[in-house]
């Protein structure tokens, strides 16, 4: 099973490279195991735009309205009465002119898990970042979250920032040095979630 690969290759990499801290708490923690987004990919990203720079109680609530309207019977084009209903569920001007991007988007619209996969990195990178409104941090937390990718280290995320500080005060936060726990990183980046004590990570 890949997370206890995962577990047992991290347990591994951090006692070679003596990381001594954080290989004591992946061993207390034990295996951890990537939980995959359950919604269609389209929805997945709309609700990664909702919960961009609000706090989670707030999100999880805009979103319960917002996936309402989603799997309501959508207008062909996008009309200013779609746009009155979304802003009516919580999100700013902004945010719905990124959601009417992605689910108007018909490559977006058209994927699932089992197509996706077959695009190569930079290739699922470049269809995500031509999309206004999706940065670098939505395509790692895609990667990790809805395609299950293993190796992926969200270098731009703050938790991820945060616990570098703590995990490797003295190292600087860079691809580079993070090709050492390769390819664990998905699975790395959980532990060091969990560091901030953030149990429940899910996208």
């Amino acid at each position: 099973m890949e997370s206890e690969q995962a577990y047992k290759g991290l347990l591994i990499l951090t006692k070679k490279y003596k990381f001594n801290e954080l290989h004591s708490h992946i061993k207390n923690i034990g295996p951890l195991k990537i939980k995959l987004s359950k919604l269609k990919f389209d929805h997945h990203l709309c609700k990664i735009i909702v919960g961009q720079q609000i706090s989670t109680k707030a999100a999880d609530a805009i979103w319960v309205r917002v996936e309402k309207i989603l799997k309501g019977k959508l207008p062909k084009k996008p009309t200013n009465n779609l746009q009155k209903k979304l802003k009516d569920a919580g999100l700013s001007a902004r945010k719905v002119d990124y959601m009417i991007g992605i689910i108007y988007n018909d490559e977006i619209r058209g994927s699932n898990r089992r197509k996706l996969k077959t695009k190569s990195t930079e290739e699922f990178s470049k269809l995500l970042l031509s999309i206004k409104g999706i940065g670098k941090w939505t395509v790692d937390m895609s990667r990790i979250f809805y395609l299950g990718d293993s190796d992926v280290m969200p270098l731009t995320d703050l938790g991820i920032i945060y616990a570098h500080k703590i995990a490797f005060p003295k190292k600087k936060i860079e691809e580079k040095f993070y090709k050492q726990f390769s390819p664990y990183n998905s699975y790395l980046s959980l532990f060091m979630w969990r560091l901030l004590e953030d149990e429940n990570l899910s996208i």
